[in-house]
């Protein structure tokens, strides 16, 4: 009896085991799980069809706002991959089902529409009453771009405070870089939109409406200010804003008598 409960044990790790590899192999190399691999510079991007000319000046858009990070460094790889493709998108377990999503090198794009030609990222979520909502896709991918550098400078840090949960900072910073907020001057009156635009009513994740005809998040908005707040005010690197313990409340009350004060 014993021996067979070795048997099943070792062939359960052996498939186990097998199971991983695959999964690794399949993950690291999206190109087994394309058609086409087009670069643009440093962004490889994985498609089943050959790309449009308008994907060109997007991602190069996304790729230009990401260079102004302080974390952004020359040597950095990222692969691109579109959800043409109804394999790799869901080889991630435990991603959930967002409009995007960045793990290491990959921001893979998972549950919407994207026109590169009207540089738009269209989703439909049955938590927002399946109401059709329309996001730049510019800001989209250098968003997921950003959090690809953040992997870059710690992936032990990213890793670990994102298992199971939604790590402001990282989701603040991703935003304060990705809108083009670094040193805009506009802190002040980004606060006075952020308590005008919290009280009034919104339809399931809140969110806002641009010029553009696009809308942005109110929380990663949120995000992003206190982002602003900590490393342009308060004078902290992008290091030490990562290893302080903020309390979000705490911290976006002084923020708001910081502006007051002004």
């Amino acid at each position: 009896m014993l021996k067979i409960i070795k048997k099943i044990t070792l062939s359960s790790l052996s498939i186990l085991s097998l199971s991983l590899l695959f999964w690794s192999i399949a993950f690291l190399n999206p190109s087994l799980s394309y058609a086409y691999t087009t670069q643009v510079e440093n962004i490889a991007i994985h498609s089943n069809s050959p790309l449009v000319e308008s994907s060109h000046p997007i991602v190069l858009g996304a790729l230009n706002i990401i260079k102004k990070a302080s974390i952004y460094n020359d040597d950095i790889s990222i692969d691109l991959c579109l959800n043409d493709d109804n394999f790799y998108p869901n080889l991630h377990p435990l991603i959930g089902d967002p409009y995007a999503y960045a793990f290491s090198d990959k921001t893979v794009i998972k549950n919407c529409e994207i026109d590169f030609a009207k540089n738009t990222l269209i989703t439909q979520w049955e938590v927002n009453n399946n109401e059709t909502r329309r996001f730049n896709l510019t800001y989209a991918l250098a968003h997921e771009f950003t959090h690809n550098l953040q992997y870059h400078n710690d992936f032990k840090y990213v890793l670990t405070s994102t298992i199971g949960k939604l790590n402001w900072k990282l989701e603040g910073h991703a935003d304060y870089v990705s809108r083009e907020y670094q040193n805009d001057g506009k802190l002040k009156q980004k606060i006075d939109f952020l308590l005008e635009e919290e009280k009034k009513d919104h339809t399931g994740i809140p969110v806002f409406d641009l010029e553009d005809g696009t809308k942005q998040s109110l929380n990663y908005f949120k995000y992003s200010l206190m982002v602003q707040y900590i490393l342009e005010v308060k004078g902290m690197t992008y290091q030490e804003f990562c290893k302080t313990e903020f309390s979000q409340d705490t911290l976006l009350k002084e923020m708001v008598e910081w502006r007051n004060a002004q």
